[in-house]
């Protein structure tokens, strides 16, 4: 790919970098910064998904590698059953040899026991021709030996990379979504998940060689190479196997579950270590704040951990061992990816068109782990990100096309708004309700370490809330856009009520024309507030609004509950809480040094408060001022003393929060 088309690729996260939580958007930038083929790539999933004539139960991967030359040598095995009544052939997928760059794996044998069978390699295709036709259900175990050097079409699906700094090697895989097959022959779907996995390596003694599951031996062989064999029980999607191999330093953080001490352990350059000892030191606390919203940590007879890779920012699930870049090892992307060990590893999207089932659901851990550790209010500024970010998504949040990398990896869709359906849900169905939900989900036997679409988190959410949520996921999830509000007010039949008339409209698109949903309304009175919650499911409609006096206000979702404009009203007795108005508020420069330069538009007189927190929500500047009149404002932060990073500015004006990401260097 030309430096011009990856440039492309990134100027919409460039462009958002300042407002996007920063645990999403490392997430994304894993997946977005190492797409160096993807434009090329000949998968445009053309036999996704896979081969539907096979069941695969098992995959053994035993790989063999050196960096001087690169080179992969690989004997796969893999255990599979017939879903056919006469299966003569079938295929795995593999990619080819690719005719431009010279890059990619040559088969030399497949073997069923000691007998090696017929089989053609060609268009990414590896087709098998077993010695008889399998009946349905019966189960063939194979191993097919290649060799060569992984082309990495798909986002840089196999590396042999270099530290940063001091140069030394290191070999990385990242599959999802579509990378598997450039270094391994599987059957390339998430609806697929193998019953158990092992990975063998074999790499210059140097090195430790990292992979899922447990570590069951270590080998030191005469030809000075070490082989670790890495076991996992669990099941496990195609994409959810890796490996990471370097020279790394050992940190070990264990988690202590009940009776039970698990394995906690980072693979960590050895020259980054000490600068990111402290963040790691979080995990057991992330992996116990998530053991109670969402269950026991799926993988417990096992182990969890992280291993660095790349040079780049950005962090990938890989089961029980999370890939990290350096400066994604922060408290909100190890909250991400953590998450994801739940929702994307242990209950795996089924299909990529709804993989916001697997970057949904993490991206709003990363706020449950904010509102955890700085509370309700800093809840609120993460979520209001989210929602920024959510409103400039296009399409169903369901994916259409899932040929197109960025479509399927969509942060505006896929993770911020994403976040906020599942922001929304709790909303509706109330705190206690929510998490029930979730736990429920993570467990249920058909789904738990199996596959799920959103129909399945649908039916757990109803039976959960004994509610019947179709409107629901109807409209946010498989619907576009979102909803802008106009409340105007009249009196009531009585003083102490008022009349809010509601008219809604889909701010970007025409499905659905109007959304339905309860929403909250504040009714604010010299005698004391009232909150109610309507049932809006007409584009126009009118409520009759108790009070405890003559109303002076009306607030439309004071809590922000809902992903949604509001429309100014002509009644000046009407104001709709409406989300910030981000062209007020302008920060420079981003990233900066020393000091942090602040424009903003203040529309009603009031107080101010400037406050700049670190990602542990700790404060670490912070200013006001009692009264400022309406009118243009600049404000200066010094800077001196921080240490280099990511913060979080929130500016308090009566016209709202508004919260932005810095990044201090």
């Amino acid at each position: 790919m030309c430096i011009r088309y990856l440039f492309l690729l990134l100027l919409p996260l460039i462009a958002s970098a300042q407002t996007e939580p920063v645990g999403e958007l490392s997430c994304r930038m894993s997946k977005i910064r190492s797409l160096e083929r993807l434009a090329n790539n000949p998968k445009a999933r053309l036999a996704y998904p896979g081969d539907a004539s096979i069941d695969v139960t098992y995959y053994g991967l035993d790989l063999r590698l050196t960096t001087t030359p690169a080179s992969l040598r690989g004997a796969t095995t893999i255990t599979l059953k017939s879903t056919s009544a006469a299966l003569s052939s079938f295929f795995l997928d593999l990619n080819s040899t690719s005719a431009t760059t010279g890059e990619g794996l040559r088969v030399d044998s497949v073997k069923i026991g000691n007998q090696k069978v017929a089989f053609q390699h060609a268009q990414n295709k590896l087709t098998i021709t077993p010695p008889q036709a399998l009946t349905i259900g019966q189960a063939l175990t194979l191993t097919v030996f290649y060799q060569g050097v992984p082309n990495s079409s798909a986002q840089g699906s196999f590396k042999f990379d270099k530290h940063d700094n001091t140069n030394d090697p290191v070999i990385w895989s990242l599959s999802e979504p579509y990378g598997a097959p450039d270094w391994f022959p599987c059957r390339d779907t998430p609806a697929d998940k193998a019953d158990s996995s092992s990975v063998r390596i074999t790499a210059p003694a140097q090195f430790i060689s990292v992979s899922n599951g447990k570590l069951v031996s270590t080998t030191t062989n005469p030809d000075g190479t070490k082989t670790y064999l890495w076991r996992n029980s669990y099941p496990i999607a195609q994409y959810l196997i890796s490996i990471a191999v370097s020279n790394y330093a050992q940190y070990d953080t264990p988690f202590i579950y009940g009776n039970q001490t698990m394995p906690v352990t980072h693979y960590i350059y050895p020259e980054n270590l000490a600068q990111v000892q402290t963040t790691l030191a979080l995990t057991p606390g992330i992996l116990q704040l998530f053991t109670n919203r969402f269950g026991p940590y799926p993988f417990l007879r096992e182990k969890y951990g992280h291993a660095q890779f790349a040079n780049a920012n950005g962090g990938m699930e890989h089961q029980t061992i999370t890939s990290m870049g350096l400066s994604s090892l922060t408290p909100t992307v190890i909250a991400h990816e953590l998450a994801h060990q739940w929702f994307g590893d242990k209950i795996t999207c089924r299909d990529w068109q709804n993989i916001w089932l697997n970057e949904g659901f993490a991206s709003y851990a990363e706020a449950i782990y904010i509102e955890s550790v700085s509370g309700q209010s800093s809840y609120q500024a993460y979520m209001n990100s989210f929602m920024s970010r959510a409103r400039n998504a296009r399409g169903s949040i369901y994916v259409q096309d899932i040929s197109n990398f960025n479509n399927i990896f969509d942060g505006n869709r896929s993770y911020a708004k994403g976040a906020a359906v599942l922001h929304m849900l709790r909303g509706v169905v109330g705190d206690s309700t929510f998490f029930q939900i979730l736990r429920t989900y993570a467990a249920t036997p058909a789904l738990a370490y199996q596959t799920a679409i959103t129909a399945d988190f649908q039916t757990v959410a109803q039976q959960v809330s004994g509610r019947d949520l179709t409107y629901f996921f109807s409209q946010w999830i498989y619907g576009e856009g979102y909803p802008t509000y106009k409340a105007t007010i009249s009196t009531g039949n009585t003083q102490n009520t008022v009349n809010v008339r509601l008219e809604q409209r889909n701010t970007t698109a025409t499905n659905p024309t109007s959304f339905t949903m309860p929403i909250q309304i504040k009714v604010q009175s010299a005698a004391g507030d009232t909150i109610v919650t309507v049932f809006s499911n007409q584009a126009d409609q009118t409520f009759a609004i108790p009070a405890r006096g003559a109303v002076t206000n009306v607030i439309i979702d004071p809590n922000n509950w809902i992903l949604k404009v509001i429309e100014s009203s002509s009644t000046t007795i009407v104001t709709g809480l409406s989300e910030p108005e981000r062209k007020g508020l302008h920060i420079y420069p981003n990233p900066t040094t020393e000091t942090l330069q602040l424009d903003f538009t203040l529309s009603t007189a009031g107080p101010i408060t400037l406050s700049l927190a670190n990602l542990l929500g700790q404060q670490v500047r912070t200013t006001s001022e009692p009264t400022l009149t309406p009118g243009d404002y600049s404000r200066t932060i010094n800077l001196r003393g921080l240490s280099s990073g990511r913060y979080v500015l929130t500016v308090t004006t009566p016209n709202g929060v508004q919260s932005q990401v810095v990044l201090v260097r």
